[in-house]
């Protein structure tokens, strides 16, 4: 009995798959977001502007103390990471907050606004609850790290 009860229960267990898309889906490749001249520009074109290089990715928001708080790592990363694009996507309240509150950001890379605060297409792709997340891309734009909330060795094994 207990060795059919511990089969179910591997098999049951094992059977969970955990959501690791390899691409973004179209509707968030479409979704529009702002540059920092306010331009509206899709995913599709920010990452066929990044295609040839490992892509890092991060969404925070310029208010929130944790994400402030991971941007030490984050150019600790960059340091030793120099050769591999860095995007970062805020879901700040709104445009001018994000625009004011870089100022006091040091990591280097391109930024962008999310307008819909991650409750659209984008958002509901990477299943947005919680800020910083962080993403790796390799050279194509395929996802090789879904989601990690800290610049952990997992992120960084995806990058060598």
């Amino acid at each position: 009995m207990r060795f059919l009860l511990f089969f179910v229960g591997v098999i049951l267990l094992s059977s969970c798959a955990v959501f690791q898309p390899k691409n973004f889906n179209s509707e968030a490749l479409n979704e529009e977001l702002l540059t920092l001249n306010r331009e509206p520009i899709t995913l599709s074109e920010i990452l066929k502007n990044n295609k040839g290089k490992k892509t890092f990715i991060q969404i925070f928001a310029t208010y929130c103390p944790v994400s402030q708080d991971s941007f030490d790592d984050v150019i600790a990363f960059q340091k030793e990471n120099s050769e591999i694009n860095y995007i970062f996507l805020s879901v700040d309240h709104s445009y001018h907050d994000w625009k004011r509150g870089l100022e006091d950001i040091k990591v280097k890379g391109n930024h962008y606004y999310i307008p819909k605060k991650g409750k659209g297409q984008l958002g509901e792709f990477l299943k947005l609850k919680t800020i910083p997340r962080f993403l790796i891309l390799d050279k194509n734009g395929k996802i090789l790290l879904y989601k990690s909330s800290s610049v952990s060795d997992r992120l960084k094994n995806k990058i060598d």
